[in-house]
């Protein structure tokens, strides 16, 4: 029976393969007509890291006068104002909204996109966090994925190792984007992260826009589901080097099992993708624990082999890819990680508000 889950493990997640193959292939074609873009970051007592952010931003590679970047202020108590507003006074292309009101149908995160949104100009609005560092090439490469029919393009992120912990949490996170971009890549639609992506405009304004989409704790989620339900747009999942983010791990236990809460809460719009890439962890993180206790040690080796050969298959090339394979240093602590967390999903599931940036939401 052992056995039997670990061949179901690995030919599960090795249907996923190609799928995260296509998305790491890189597109040549050069762009000869670069469209507007805004850069739009939506903050609230960033204080620690908007500097980083800002200056990761205004070192994109991008035709003069065609980028702008609109960061929204979302009732930050600590210093995070004032600097913007030094960044803003020195970079003219730096525009500032702050926010006053909250609506109480767009509560949050939410509320400050769609303020931000409102006050777009570009044809594509790119989208990270003001705890996230981007490469020089990240407004281009999401632009050359656009095709005509194309309403949003999603990508990589991954975490700063700090620890042993944040490292291995950093393998969770790329993982499971991998394999949702391999779902995207078969046409399934599974998710994406909100601090890495782009949207067209008239996409965005076709479906209403957030005021027409049901509030969610993931809003990046159902702004995707969104876009892909509307049958008229494609949405699509891309990772490289030059598209990938970089950003900051949670700080403490607490902010991790917020942020993991508010994440599976939301992830239960997903539905059967989503569970099924659910489930194969299951199965794999349970081998590990099980089989020791009731395989002799050839089975044992080969169970074991199985399991980890699976997971770097699909770790290595996306790690190489966008070009943090140093981070698979904390594979063997990603598999006690991953155990650990698979555990506390269910407590998550039924845990009710969700608490996030000092907002408590109703799930």
């Amino acid at each position: 029976m052992v056995f039997g889950a670990a061949c179901v493990y690995a030919v599960g997640l090795l249907l996923y393969l190609p799928g995260v193959l296509l998305g790491l292939k890189r597109r040549t074609t050069a762009v000869t007509n670069f469209p507007n873009v805004t850069v739009l970051v939506c903050a609230r007592n960033e204080e620690e890291h908007i500097n980083a952010c800002l200056r990761s931003l205004t070192s994109l590679d991008y035709p003069d006068g065609q980028l702008d970047i609109l960061i929204v202020d979302d009732r930050s108590t600590d210093a995070t104002a004032d600097i913007l507003k030094s960044w803003s006074d020195r970079h003219r292309h730096i525009n500032i909204i702050t926010i006053t009101e909250e609506n109480e149908n767009a509560r949050g995160k939410v509320n400050a996109l769609i303020q931000g949104m409102d006050r777009v100009q570009g044809a594509i609005v790119l989208m990270t966090d003001a705890d996230c560092i981007v490469q020089p090439q990240w407004a281009k490469e999401h632009v050359r994925w656009y095709d005509a029919d194309t309403g949003m393009v999603s990508s990589m992120t991954s975490l700063k190792p700090y620890t042993i912990f944040s490292g291995a949490h950093c393998l969770e996170m790329v993982q499971v984007l991998a394999l949702s971009m391999a779902g995207i890549n078969y046409g399934v639609p599974v998710s994406i992260i909100g601090n890495n992506l782009s949207v067209r405009k008239a996409t965005y304004d076709e479906i209403g826009g957030y005021q027409k989409i049901d509030f969610s704790v993931t809003e990046d989620l159902a702004l995707f589901q969104a876009v892909w339900h509307s049958k008229k747009w494609k949405a699509k999942f891309k990772a490289n080097n030059d598209i990938a983010v970089l950003t900051e791990p949670p700080n403490d236990f607490t902010t991790w099992w917020r942020q993991k809460h508010r994440w599976v809460a939301g992830g239960k719009a997903i539905g059967a993708p989503g569970w099924m890439i659910l489930l194969l962890g299951f199965i794999g993180a349970v081998l590990l624990v099980v089989a020791p206790f009731v395989l002799d040690s050839q089975y044992l080796l080969t169970v074991i082999g199985l399991k980890l050969g699976v997971d770097l298959a699909i770790l290595i090339p996306t790690f190489v890819s966008i070009g943090r394979p140093a981070r698979l240093f904390f594979f063997p602590f990603y598999q006690v990680y991953l155990f650990f967390f698979l555990m506390c999903v269910p407590i998550l599931y039924f845990q009710k508000n969700v608490r996030w940036k000092e907002r408590v939401y109703r799930v």
